[in-house]
């Protein structure tokens, strides 16, 4: 079974890599607008997964639980997620499938600005299993009316296979449904699943007109793939443009810059009938019955805005770091003057 203990040890790791990552990766020209976007606040939501003793909802909190003794699961919480009033009710247990969300410290990714509260993610169950699926019903649902771009942002740690077959890693990623909670109600799926021999992330789109599927950032990327970059943790936003008259658009960005949009999205389907609708966002959706020895994943610090950069906020340097860019633009401008 994973620990609170295993998360943390992960989470220490990301913590030592944190100030060198910051000096390589910013630079003055770099940093003027990316602080700017990080300053641009006008989210729709964002559910850091926060959580209390007890679950209190007016203050976004979440109970913690255990999936091993059902207490306090996800589903019938029904937390306060603000700025504005995106969620239409409780979250949602699908069938036995119990989701919890655990006291350890948030997901980390070098560019996002850190997070707070803990996570929603699995552990394993049994001494075999890790399953879980859970959704929450958007107000007034995403589509099916006036033009409207909708941006999503989310961490989301896919996990490995441990000491488990490598080929057996069941199902993990990120769902979005039409209707209810299930297959039957996939609207968009963001997903590795060997059940149906899909070995590398894909994105997939459902509607009444049929469904697609391409691979993210032109395949490769498979469980050991991702988890060998950002410590297993990555930065996904999703772009839904939604047209009653033109053809809806939905986009996948892994790991991309904060606060400018790329230019190329590393995954895209287009829906030429424009009938996609999504009514609720899940969890972490997780099915892996290879054994005791697999680590399975999380989702953590999801947002949803009207803009790109609504969605990334850009992690600010700390005043150590400031210092540090400081030296090395003195020392570029002495260069400057020598030549």
């Amino acid at each position: 079974m994973i620990s609170d203990a295993n998360w943390g040890s992960g989470r220490a790791r990301r913590q030592a890599r944190r100030t060198f990552g910051l000096v390589l990766v910013t630079s003055f020209s770099v940093l003027v607008p990316l602080i700017h976007s990080s300053a641009h606040a006008a989210l729709l939501a964002y559910d850091p997964f926060q959580y209390g003793d007890v679950a209190i909802p007016a203050l976004g909190q979440y109970a913690v639980g255990s999936e091993n003794s059902g207490v306090k699961v996800l589903g019938g919480q029904n937390p306060t997620i603000g700025p504005t009033a995106f969620y239409g009710g409780p979250w949602i247990q699908s069938g036995g499938d119990s989701q919890v969300v655990k006291a350890v410290p948030s997901l980390y990714h070098p560019s996002l600005t850190d997070g707070i509260g803990g996570i929603q993610g699995e552990s394993v169950q049994f001494e075999c299993c890790s399953f879980g699926r859970s959704g929450r019903p958007i107000a007034g649902g995403l589509g099916g009316g006036a033009a409207r771009t909708v941006y999503e942002s989310f961490l989301i740690d896919f996990g490995t296979q441990g000491t488990d077959d490598p080929a057996n890693f069941g199902k993990r990623g990120h769902e979005l449904w039409n209707g209810g909670i299930g297959d039957a109600f996939q609207a968009v799926d963001l997903f590795l699943n060997h059940f149906s021999g899909v070995n590398e992330l894909s994105l997939a789109v459902t509607t009444a007109s049929g469904s697609m599927q391409v691979p993210v950032a032109g395949g490769g990327l498979g469980l050991e793939e991702l988890a060998a970059t950002y410590d297993g943790v990555h930065l996904v936003v999703m772009k839904y443009e939604f047209n009653p008259i033109a053809p809806d658009v939905v986009s996948v960005f892994l790991d991309p810059a904060m606060g400018i949009e790329p230019g190329t999205p590393d995954a895209q389907i287009v829906v030429p009938t424009s009938d996609l609708f999504i009514t609720h966002h899940g969890a972490f959706t997780n099915f892996t019955f290879s054994g005791p020895g697999h680590v399975p994943g999380a989702i953590d610090e999801i947002r949803w805005g009207g803009t790109y950069a609504d969605v990334t906020p850009a992690r600010v340097p700390e005043p150590g770091s400031w210092a540090l860019l400081g030296l090395g633009l003195s020392g570029g401008l002495a260069w400057r003057r020598r030549i």
